[in-house]
């Protein structure tokens, strides 16, 4: 029986903030329509992407919420 593969998409690294000293909260654009954010892993034996992070599709309006959210979170902690 044939294995089929999912096809790669292009992934564009917008930018990345150091959480510890095995991981990164990396932001990446999928194709022209998403915004991937995941926590990367460097250990010995695995380094990449793991499962903990969103994904958002930045057409649907969900994104423009997020960042409200993350609007509020900032009045919060500054109050």
């Amino acid at each position: 029986m044939a294995q089929k593969f999912k096809k790669q998409e292009a992934q564009k690294q917008i930018g990345r903030i150091r959480l510890s000293d095995s991981e990164d909260s990396v932001a990446c654009i999928v194709g022209d329509d998403r915004l991937d954010l995941r926590v990367w892993v460097e250990t010995d034996k695995y380094q990449g992407p793991t499962k903990r992070g969103m994904r958002f599709y930045l057409f649907d309006g969900i994104w423009e919420e997020f960042k409200k959210l993350v609007d509020k979170v900032d009045e919060e902690v500054k109050s």
